[in-house]
């Protein structure tokens, strides 16, 4: 999928893209309790997870830490509708203990085609919260191509992806509520439920509620939302691969994960 920067490319003296995200410490060591390691992997590097460890358990600030600082990371490349790339935008511990933002793959391309050559990063920890502040290193000139990584001995891997807030900037959008022609499946009625689960403050979502613009599906509820799918359609499913189309709208939904399952019913 090709994507473009919804805002001027970097580049202007002055000029910065800056990213803050915020993560719950409750809300990360409920995903470690139900999922285990295997969830975070999806998410972080074996490097990244190494620096998390001690000699017990994972430090769940650390992993806190780390999901915030990519997610701030990932909104200065200024980037809508493509999924945050996870195993792309790696952080980690430099020797002076301070982060560093190494980006691969597609997070790098992106990053040059919006005139930036590096992002830089700080992260803070509280009881309950760790938040971040990610601002773009910009390109003295013309784009000249993807950063050198910070840790050559870590190899590439592919990158899973997970759902960026694109939350239009012009306001919430309002969503068009159109009939249905066919009942609901029982497993989209399970992934219905989940959502108003999470959202208290909705009495029912419209099928073609627009989920990702609506911040139904933040990046951190994505990968537990794949987990959910996979789960329920009975398919496995590359987040690599996976299109911010397929999952936008409960229809969307039924279509590409649920209605092969009801033609065979």
């Amino acid at each position: 999928m090709q994507t473009r920067p919804v805002a001027p490319p970097a580049g202007g003296l002055g000029w910065a893209n800056l990213g803050m995200d915020i993560v719950s410490v409750t809300r990360v060591r409920r995903l470690l309790t139900l999922y285990g390691e295997d969830f975070f992997r999806r998410m972080l590097t074996p490097g990244e997870l190494a620096d998390c460890r001690t000699s017990a358990r994972l430090d769940v600030l650390g992993l806190c830490g780390r999901i915030a600082a990519k997610e701030a990371a990932f909104k200065t490349l200024r980037v809508r509708a493509v999924f945050l790339p996870w195993l792309d935008i790696v952080v980690r511990r430099s020797e002076g203990g301070w982060p560093l933002v190494e980006l691969r793959g597609p997070a790098a391309a992106m990053a040059a085609e919006s005139g930036i050559a590096a992002i830089t990063v700080t992260i803070s920890h509280d009881v309950d919260y760790a938040v971040a502040v990610a601002a773009p290193v910009l390109e003295p000139g013309p784009p000249e191509g993807p950063v050198h990584p910070a840790h050559p001995e870590e190899p590439a891997q592919p990158a899973p992806a997970a759902a960026h807030d694109c939350a239009s900037a012009a306001g919430a959008p309002t969503a068009h509520h159109t009939p249905r022609r066919h009942p609901m499946s029982d497993g989209l009625q399970l992934v219905k439920n989940w959502l108003l689960a999470r959202h208290e403050e909705l009495d029912d979502i419209a099928p073609d509620l627009d989920l990702i613009e609506n911040r139904l599906i933040d990046s951190l509820s994505f990968v537990e939302f794949v987990f959910l799918l996979e789960q329920h359609s009975g398919r496995s499913i590359q987040m690599e691969t996976l299109e911010v189309d397929e999952i936008r709208t409960l229809a969307a939904i039924e279509t590409h994960f649920f209605a092969a399952r009801a033609v065979q019913a």
